[in-house]
């Protein structure tokens, strides 16, 4: 029977070579563990963009639904506005105090088909404004003219209602100058203009559209009633009647991220989305086909109506830069790349025909 146990340079060749063992087993963890944090960014960051996309395309898609050849206040309302390469000191991006500079910006409007009521007023005091009854226009006066005839008896039931005030989403619209939004639309539905109620003239069929008016702090020229043909319809409009969506790229936080601002403020759509380009498809020679593409200046006036494609590209990136990687933000329509870095990155291009436009 032999005692003598393992020798001390066995001892030490035993640890030595679980050293190596345990070595390498810590190395391929700590391996695996960068590979699933890469795929975790690399998850996240395909989901981010694709949101962004989802939300674009959403929305270009709808643009013009319900509101071509429309007015506000006698403003012309665009389906599509666009701010190319912006730089924080113009134009709606100079609202945003740390816009993404070289970004663009666009606006998408439509009706909105999701408006909540009027509502009751909470002092039985008025009725609700979108219970009050359409009216006919009979165009019995001059374009300029700063009250409009039309062919109801505003004296007597339900007509007079325009005569009494009415609520609307916490807003009482009092006589003698109401000021409440109405929508005249022509027989045929070919235009409309949002107008604003400034008088029902007593004992008569008369309502006013005067000129000048002011409404959340912007003054409208206003006065178009009477440009419309008879038998045009007068109905209420409402305040949030229009869907407008501003999106932008901002840094909130240090991180580029994907707004939408619809109102109430700039919502965070998609986080580490760093660059967002547009490309106008425009048909300039009216024969329904594209002969023009727009990705290096502002829409004219002109070219909003014209546009018949959109195509929308999306940048997003990793939250963090990666160990022995090398990239940058690419080259995207009229926006230069950017320099070398440690992110990754993916890039969505989508083309949506806005066919809205081409009706």
């Amino acid at each position: 029977m032999n005692n003598r146990g393992f020798t001390l340079v066995e001892i030490l060749i035993t640890l030595l070579v679980s050293a190596v063992v345990l070595l390498g087993v810590l190395n391929l963890f700590n391996k695996s563990q960068k590979t699933y944090a890469v795929q975790e960014e690399l998850a996240e960051l395909q989901q981010n963009v694709r949101v962004a996309k989802m939300y674009l395309e959403r929305d270009a898609r709808m643009a013009g639904s319900g509101i071509l050849n429309m007015s506000y206040g006698g403003y012309e309302v665009f389906p599509i506005e666009f701010e190319n390469n912006v730089d924080g000191l113009s134009g709606n991006a100079a609202t945003v105090a740390n816009i993404v500079t070289g970004t663009d910006l666009v606006v998408i409007r439509y009706q909105n088909f999701n408006t909540d009521g009027c509502g009751t007023d909470p002092t039985g005091t008025y009725s609700a404004c979108d219970d009050l009854p359409q009216l006919i226009l009979s165009n019995d006066m001059p374009d300029t003219a700063t009250v409009a005839i039309v062919v109801d008896d505003l004296e007597t039931t339900p007509y007079s209602a325009w005569d009494n005030g009415c609520y609307c989403n916490g807003v009482p619209y009092t006589q003698p100058t109401p000021g409440m939004p109405f929508i005249v639309t022509a027989p045929d539905g070919s235009s409309s203009a949002v107008l604003f109620h400034t008088s029902t003239l007593p004992n008569s069929d008369k309502i006013g559209n005067a000129p000048n008016y002011t409404y959340n702090g912007v003054t409208y020229p206003n006065k178009v009633l009477n440009t419309y043909p008879a038998g045009s319809t007068i109905n209420f409009f409402y305040t949030d009647g229009i869907y407008e969506a501003i999106y932008y790229i901002e840094n909130v936080d240090g991180i580029p991220c994907l707004i939408r601002d619809s109102g109430s403020g700039g919502q965070v759509i998609a986080e580490y989305i760093e660059d967002m380009q547009l490309a106008f498809g425009l048909d300039t020679a009216g024969d329904g086909a594209v002969d023009t593409w727009i990705d290096n200046a502002d829409l004219t006036n002109t070219q909003k109506n014209q546009v018949r494609l959109v195509r929308l590209n999306v940048v997003g990136r990793t939250a963090h830069e990666h160990q022995n990687f090398t990239g940058n933000r690419p080259a995207v329509e009229d926006h230069g790349a950017g320099p070398a870095d440690g992110f990754r990155r993916r890039q969505l291009t989508v083309t949506v025909k806005v066919r809205n436009l081409a009706l």
